[in-house]
């Protein structure tokens, strides 16, 4: 088909390029003639993985691009594309979007000045498709915009809409792995249309996802309701919160019997003052725990494992998390949700090069002193510090099982696979012939005296009849070719610290090659490790020591600029792609499992590490000592930054780019003397020494310059910030994590919970469509209704007309400064209105609250605050009002309302909860 897509920013250039690999001829539209020269020199204008590759591939052929909209009238199909900001009322701004599509009207107007008739469908109708994000109101703006531009030919002009679901860092899997399509028409032409537009990419990727048929409206009415069904089910929650209240009913209990019902689970019930929100780029990673073990995923991985948007339902999933203290552990995600956004971002760039981006309300963990406090990404200063996790609960893997890998996997038919035991099966030749008389007799030969005489068993007959062979597993070795020169792999390889050394060499040094010169259908497959060929015996005799101790077949070649190391397995090199170690350096990583073994397995790979692809550098110009690592691979060194802070090693981070390569390479530099004396084990004996030397001549310990130590906290410091204004929306995620309310993300750096934030701009549209949301404005409203419920909840014990309320709490969260949507503005407004003399008292907030609120008065300390205090009201929940005892004595009248249950009931207090 012929397919034209009028703008090439995230959305259009990913769509235009997906299309043009299905087969189909794009023509790609956009203003900015320097987009449209990378389109057509096979490059993108934004990063994608994977689609500069699809660019390369097609431009030229069936994928151009150009300033003008001379292709949209004999295109089958015209798609949009369009960037469609938010106003600050939170509607969306459709001025690019209606331009558009009023010139592709006009495109398709000039086919009857001269342009002569179209070809691209019978009936001379042209279909144009909105891919762009907007609320259903916008879907009749567009459709007037283009209709007005086609004039004359607007009998001849439907417009539908696709919306689209990619997701930053996996646009191009997303487009050609989908999840589900949505099709928005007013005919059955359209739609068929749209089916055969896609049906290529569905039959190349043998896709069963659903397709939703449906109006234009409805169609991007799905984009919008996840959201605002998640908003309305914490409201929901506060709604029925304030119920329980009534009743003298603790609604902590009620929603936590509620959230055991599989129809409505656990994740957001719990009730308080108010929701609020912030996200994460997609490509942020998080370590994830499961019954199956650890993850080191991006978010967008983690949604396509873990999440299932359409019933707002988390899998069981655990996170890496950082508590108080400074310790990591894993604890559950009790909710994920992913929106579209085009806000500002912020990009934070720390000492160390560290990095993550997070919207600019995020809720940021920062270090002060021994304390964490939370601030947002917007509020953060060059003299912060972020901590860092350096430590990670150990689960380590005993060993791996090959013949649950292999008898799984469709490459290794089982019966093609063999097992070679430890002891000759000649001397259980009765015991054999017992068990497997039913298999022997669907046969024309004896196979068990063939089995027998040759010592092996078929990997078919094993699993069928394992229960009453009684084999130990330990004992077996698996191959896939007989008749001599076999390679046997043991069925257990045990994950000790030479193994994990190993795969550490293999990742730096090694490759797995696949020869298809040989005899025979199946393709040979070699796993080679390549060392200096004079330099580097010990590896070699390491790595050779390996394989010997396994009893695993290889050979040693010894060539002019190498020495290598060779296995031909299949099933071995299956193995370490199972692992997850990649075949080569551009595609290397750690393996999930290693995340939580001991620490000296962790220093195993790291070792194997360092040796294979790493550097002991002595600077002439002083007497230091610095380690440094390199790789193609960003996902490897993204895994080593993790697994270096697992064992407090905080290292620092760069990209280069040379001219002769087409990847970034990205390096990691350890230094400090403590840092350096900490990984010295992981080197030879002699590496050891000199280092030793080095140390040895510090005329004083030099400390490390771009992390601090703080006792309970390491820190980076921020070095940067840098603000991003996003061209369209993109993808933001957010977690909700039990217990810390924090997990650790991208570089090892520690964040505190996100969550989604509202549901404005569909409320905006449906507004100005002439309806009024009333759900979605109820549950706006029981949000915004909670403080007013902690007033009426104060009258009912004090007339606080004249008299001093003390208010705890004065930020928009635990630690953060920032007092922007803070529950603490209403209820001091409220006790003005009432005659009350506030004193408010927050940790951190005072500074920001006196420019709002410079009439109040402002306490010290929690304490000073509550002295005199005819009642107190805690409204944001920091762990030092938790702690308040003695200083509720010296209120003159003791009431307290608590707004997020910080505060124990206590004899001699007159104690509130808001819902309980």
């Amino acid at each position: 088909m012929r397919v034209t897509v009028v703008g090439s920013g995230y959305v259009g250039t990913t769509l235009a390029a997906c299309l043009a690999d299905a087969g189909h001829d794009v023509t790609a539209v956009d203003i900015d003639p320097d987009v449209v020269a990378a389109i057509n020199d096979g490059h993108a204008a934004i990063h994608e993985p994977g689609l500069d590759d699809l660019l390369a591939e097609h431009a030229g052929d069936r994928l151009r691009a150009t300033t003008e909209y001379e292709s949209v009238p004999d295109a089958d199909v015209t798609f949009l594309a369009i960037g469609t900001p938010s106003n600050e009322d939170g509607s969306i701004d459709l001025g690019a979007l209606s331009a558009a599509a009023e010139m592709t009207g006009e495109a398709l107007a000039a086919r009857g000045e001269g342009a002569g008739p179209s070809v691209a469908t019978p009936d001379d109708r042209h279909l144009v498709v909105v891919k762009s994000t907007i609320t259903p109101p916008g879907v009749g703006r567009v459709r007037e915009a283009l209709l007005e531009g086609a004039g004359d030919a607007a009998d001849r002009v439907e417009l539908a809409t696709n919306p689209e679901f990619l997701r930053e860092g996996s646009a191009v899997d997303d487009f050609q792995h989908p999840d589900k399509l949505v099709f928005g028409t007013e005919s059955e032409w359209a739609t068929e249309r749209l089916e055969e537009l896609y049906e290529p990419l569905l039959a190349a990727t043998d896709s069963d996802a659903p397709v939703i048929r449906t109006d234009p409206e409805t169609a991007v009415m799905i984009k919008y309701a996840n959201n605002a069904f998640l908003a309305s089910k914490i409201s929901l929650a506060n709604d029925l919160g304030n119920v329980c209240k009534r009743f003298g009913i603790d609604a902590y209990e009620v929603m936590d019997a509620v959230g055991l019902d599989d129809r409505i689970g656990a994740k957001f019930l719990r009730s308080g003052v108010g929701w609020g929100g912030s996200c994460l780029t997609g490509d942020q990673r998080v370590l994830a725990k499961d019954d199956e073990g650890t993850r080191f995923l991006t978010f967008e991985e983690f949604f396509d494992r873990y999440v299932d948007e359409d019933a707002a339902h988390v899998d069981d999933v655990a996170v890496l998390s950082y508590d108080k203290e400074g310790n990591s552990t894993f604890k559950p995600v009790l909710g994920a949700t992913r929106r579209d956004y085009d806000g500002e971002l912020r990009r934070i760039q720390t000492k160390m090069s560290k990095e993550v981006t997070v919207t600019e309300d995020h809720p940021m963990l920062v270090v002060e002193g021994n304390d964490l406090v939370v601030r947002e990404a917007g509020s953060l200063t060059e003299t912060d510090q972020l901590p860092v996790q350096t430590n990670v609960s150990v689960d380590p893997v005993s060993h791996f099982d090959l013949i649950e890998l292999i008898a799984d996997d469709p490459n290794f038919p089982t019966d093609e696979v063999y097992l070679k035991p430890d002891f000759d099966l000649s001397d259980r030749k009765d015991h054999l012939r017992n068990v497997l008389d039913g298999y022997n007799r669907r046969h024309s030969y004896d196979r068990v005296h063939e089995f027998c005489r040759n010592n092996y068993l078929s990997l078919d007959v094993f699993l069928e009849y394992e229960d009453e062979i009684e084999f130990d597993r330990k004992a077996l070795s698996l191959y896939t070719t007989r008749g001599g020169g076999q390679t046997y792999v043991p069925a257990i390889v045990s994950a000790d610290e030479a193994f994990w050394r190993f795969i550490g060499y293999y990742i730096s040094e090694g490759h797995v090659n696949d020869d298809e010169s040989g005899h025979g259908s199946t393709t040979r497959r070699r796993v080679a490790l390549s060392f200096h060929p004079t330099d580097e015996p010990e590896y070699v005799s390491d790595v050779e020591s390996f394989f010997e101790s396994l009893g695993i077949r290889h050979m040693t070649r010894q060539r002019e600029t190498t020495t290598q190391i060779e296995v031909s397995s299949r099933i071995f090199a299956r193995f370490l792609e199972q692992l997850g170690c990649g075949t080569g350096s551009y595609t290397a990583a750690l393996p999930d499992a290693v995340y939580q073994e001991p620490e000296s397995h962790r220093k195993a790979v790291l070792s194997g590490l360092f040796r294979g692809d790493g550097h002991i550098a002595y600077p002439s110009h002083s007497n230091a000592v610095v380690y440094e690592y390199g790789s193609v691979s960003e996902e490897l060194i993204a895994g080593m930054q993790l697994l270096l802070h697992s064992i407090g090693i905080i290292p620092s981070y760069k990209t280069s780019t040379s001219a002769k390569s087409t990847k970034p390479a990205h390096f990691l530099r350890v230094s400090s003397s403590e840092q350096i004396d900490q990984l010295k084990e992981l080197f030879l004996d002699t590496d050891i020494a000199k280092i030793d030397r080095r140390l040895d001549s510090y005329a004083k310990q030099i400390a490390p310059t771009g992390h601090t130590d703080g006792g309970s906290h390491t820190a980076v410091r921020v070095r940067d910030i840098e603000t991003v204004d996003l061209d369209e929306p993109i993808s933001v995620y957010s977690l909700e994590v039990d217990d810390d309310h924090t997990f650790v993300t991208t570089d090892g750096i520690a964040v505190h919970n996100c969550f989604p934030k509202d549901v404005d701009a569909i409320r905006a549209a449906a507004r100005d469509a002439g309806y009024e949301p009333a759900l979605l404005d109820a549950a706006v409203a029981v949000n915004d209704g909670q403080p007013e419920r902690m007033l009426e909840l104060l009258d009912a014990h004090v007339e606080v007309a004249g008299k001093r309320v003390a208010v705890l709490g004065l930020a928009f969260k635990p630690g953060t400064d920032d007092i922007r949507n803070s529950r603490a503005i209403p209820i001091i407004e409220g006790l003005q209105a009432r005659g009350a003399d506030v004193v408010g008292y927050d940790p951190v907030a005072t500074e920001n609250a006196r420019e709002r609120f410079p009439d109040i008065e402002y306490a010290d300390s929690a304490a000073a605050a509550l002295d005199g205090a005819s009642a107190a009201l805690a409204v944001t929940d920091w762990d030092e009002f938790a702690a308040l005892d003695d200083a509720f004595d010296a209120m003159a009248d003791p009431v307290v309302i608590d707004g997020r249950r910080v505060i124990d009931r206590r004899e001699g207090l007159t104690y509130e909860g808001l819902t309980w």
